[in-house]
């Protein structure tokens, strides 16, 4: 009988250690809005939205424990759309196998572009709802079907090991015939209350070609943590070029159980077709760790030629009867839960 309870124990002891160096972790969050968008001529729309705070999100990540240091992991992670359960779920967001040891980290497959990484670190607002800095990027960043403003396919990934508070990334990603290439890079130094950084990226897709670069830089000053961000992007195909500057300052600020945000972000281009200017303000009220209440409110001040139903607006895209130049404001409330 001791025998039998000896050789249990020793059964489960070893069932244990194996468990801890392998682990899948099931993770999400689920995020809806109702939101009220003006735009210009075109009058009001109002809406309820999925991910106003957050994308909606997910995902499975796991890793193991390959001994001598080294470790293996995969990421999938797709978007879930709360308002109508969506049309079909993939992994769009993230779909990565990863080699993780001294060296730093070499990532297969589907993710983040340097250029993204590093213009978030300058975003509070995690590039969603009517007052993101997305609603100025996003759409200069995709001429040309061009789709690297965020994610790329196809990418081979280099990441720096900790080296006290120096970062960095190399991608590259294959175009595979008819697919976006891409190739860049992030260097920053994180210490203390400073976290600055630089990034670059180039992206072809036929005669089609975006070049990015960006700085980024935040100081943590206790009551309150400063944000700036620089990015300049140009396109060209064949005859055709143009290029933007974006110019972003924020502010987030503890206010009671919750996060107070500001935003001013002015985009400038070369053709003026994409001038804009934009204000964003935001609470985030947090019921507990994982679940919060926020509202957010956007402005938009249209200066550029962009023509009817091409007019940045906040949290949708410009519709037809908008007229060029005109304004566009939004303002929602949501909650968020993650998991």
């Amino acid at each position: 009988m001791k025998k039998s309870l000896l050789a249990l124990a020793a059964l489960t002891a070893f069932a244990g250690v194996a468990s801890a160096q392998s682990s899948v972790t099931l993770f999400g969050i689920v995020d809806a809005a109702a939101r009220n968008t003006k735009n210009g001529n075109a009058g009001t729309i109002k809406s309820l939205i999925s991910g106003g705070g957050n994308t909606s999100r997910l995902g499975f990540r796991g890793i193991e424990d390959l001994g001598g240091g080294m470790r293996a992991g995969f990421w999938l992670e797709g978007q879930v759309d709360t308002d109508t359960g969506g049309t079909g779920f993939n992994f769009a967001r993230r779909a990565t196998v990863s080699l993780i040891g001294g060296f730093g980290e070499l990532r297969l497959g589907r993710d983040f572009v340097p250029t993204y990484s590093n213009w978030g670190a300058a975003e509070i607002f995690g590039y969603v709802g009517v007052a993101t800095t997305a609603n100025l990027r996003a759409g200069f960043l995709g001429q040309g079907s061009i789709a690297t403003a965020v994610r790329t396919n196809n990418q081979i990934m280099y990441f720096l090991p900790a080296m006290g508070g120096l970062y960095g990334s190399i991608n590259v990603g294959a175009g595979e015939g008819t697919g976006d290439k891409y190739v860049g890079g992030r260097l920053g130094y994180a210490a203390g209350p400073f976290n600055v950084g630089g990034a670059y990226g180039k992206s072809e897709r036929g005669a089609g070609e975006i070049e990015t670069m960006s700085v980024t830089g935040s100081f943590n000053m206790g009551f309150a943590t400063l944000l700036a961000g620089y990015e300049n992007s140009e396109y060209t195909s064949g005859a055709t070029s143009n290029d933007i500057d974006l110019i972003t300052v924020a502010m987030t600020m503890p206010l009671g159980k919750g996060t107070l945000k500001a935003q001013y972000t002015k985009a400038d281009s070369s053709s003026a077709n994409f001038d804009a200017t934009m204000f964003g303000v935001g609470y985030v009220y947090n019921l507990s760790k994982r679940t919060s209440l926020y509202t957010s409110y956007g402005s938009i001040d249209n200066g550029g030629n962009k023509t009817a139903g091409g007019n940045y607006t906040a949290g949708s895209a410009g519709p037809a009867g908008m007229f060029r130049g005109e304004k566009s404001t939004g303002y929602e409330f949501g909650i968020t839960h993650t998991f």
